[in-house]
């Protein structure tokens, strides 16, 4: 009897402490991860919104301001990389910072020559003027120029040599100015008129002007301008000269821009010098210079040659008796060269003969 009394009591304890007991805790919802990004979306993020993406691992959040690092032997995702090239990772050969200051400097002290083109009709008198305002007006920006008069008197002494040396293969301007040592000479084309109305004259002028290149005679740029009206109470001719005179200082400082811009470009693997070699050996012994050169020069071109003449243009950041050092310390080390010797400089033109 007393054993069935207990066994009720008892399965009813045991199945009121399973019904107070605390339920199991729900699963709760796991958070959605986003995809790794490559470095390629990266950067193109960054390009398009300006915004540097955030470093380290990008599945991990963080508070505010910490910078997640990934852990030691976890790899960066794998993908494409943008880069942007720099301008020395596509410069061939980059300019050196004492090559760019001589650069700097050639540009700034540039010589210039002006002359009114053969066959004007404009009287000397404001020919004269003329050149003199545009002289002037170089010499205020610093250039050197080569005056009026020194061409005169060099084209009376030098008529001979230039007949001698060139003949009719180029200008006795031209070779003026190689001899003179100009880097520019400017050619003034100018059609002045003049009308009088009443007590007043008035006077007006339409000019082209051209930009050349002493070396090589090759047109650098032109310019054509028409002048405003002058007026003068004295003559036709006075109103003609201001009208010519006053044009000419506007013109000289777009010949300034436009001829130092053109320079620029056209020099920016260093400044062309013309090399002349009289008497050549054959073939084999000039490919051999011209390998020799490479050495010491930033270009090297083949110019006009013929049987017994050879031309070369290289191109350097250094003045001209630079250029012939080098010159002579190549001829020495080519076999057929070694007995060179130079003859002449005009210009940015060095000229040697073998001896052969």
């Amino acid at each position: 009897m007393k054993k069935v009394f207990f066994v009720p009591v008892i399965a009813a304890m045991i199945l009121a402490a399973s019904c107070t007991s605390t339920p199991a805790p729900a699963p709760q919802p796991t958070e959605e991860r986003e995809p790794a990004k490559s470095s390629a979306r990266l950067r193109a993020e960054e390009l398009v919104t300006g915004r540097a993406p955030a470093t380290g691992d990008t599945n991990t959040k963080t508070a505010a301001g910490a910078v997640n690092t990934p852990a030691a032997g976890v790899e960066e995702p794998a993908g494409d990389v943008i880069t942007t090239a720099t301008p020395s990772e596509v410069t061939v050969d980059e300019i050196s910072a004492e090559e760019k200051r001589f650069f700097e400097n050639y540009l700034k002290r540039m010589k210039y020559l002006v002359v009114f083109k053969e066959g004007s009709t404009v009287p000397d008198s404001q020919v004269r003027a003329v050149l003199a305002r545009a002289n002037q007006q170089l010499l205020n920006k610093g250039f050197d120029v080569i005056q009026y008069e020194q061409l005169q008197r060099n084209m009376e002494d030098q008529r001979t040599a230039y007949q001698a040396e060139v003949g009719a293969s180029m200008s006795i301007i031209q070779y003026l100015a190689q001899k003179l040592g100009a880097d520019v000479y400017v050619e003034i084309d100018a059609t002045p008129e003049s009308w009088t109305e009443g007590t007043r004259h008035y006077g007006e002028a339409r000019f082209s002007v051209s930009m050349y290149d002493p070396s090589t005679a090759e047109l650098l740029g032109s310019v054509t301008y028409r002048s405003d009206r002058s007026v003068s109470t004295t003559s036709k001719d006075d109103a003609q000269q201001n009208a010519l005179v006053f044009s000419i200082g506007q013109i000289m400082d777009r010949v300034i821009r436009d001829s130092g811009n053109l320079l620029r470009t056209r020099y920016s693997n260093g400044i062309r010098y013309q090399v002349t070699i009289q008497r050549t050996p054959d073939s084999r012994a000039i490919s051999t210079l011209r390998r020799n050169l490479r050495s010491r020069f930033r270009e090297v071109r083949m110019g006009d040659s013929a049987a017994d003449q050879t031309n070369f243009e290289v191109f350097y950041f250094g003045d001209l008796f630079d250029v012939q050092d080098h010159l002579e310390v190549i001829f020495e080390r080519t076999p057929g060269f070694e007995n060179t010797y130079w003859v002449y400089n005009r210009g940015k033109t060095i000229v040697f003969n073998t001896g052969m």
